[in-house]
């Protein structure tokens, strides 16, 4: 389930390739190709919830 942190939903590289029905690979070589940004929250490495959904848009 995303996290709210003030108002702004957050996935984990978890959640965000559920999300987009892939693997977490290949959700990762994406980032890593800047195909989609991610940032960290401690340890934790996140993708906001309007770059997940702006990525959707473009896929369709």
């Amino acid at each position: 389930m995303p996290k709210s942190i003030e108002g702004t939903l957050f996935y984990t590289i978890r959640e965000a390739a559920q999300e987009l029905h892939i693997t977490v690979g290949r959700l990762k070589s994406y980032i890593d190709q800047s195909r989609l940004t991610s940032e960290r929250i401690g340890r934790t490495e996140v993708i906001r919830e309007q770059i997940l959904r702006a990525y959707q848009s473009r896929r369709q």
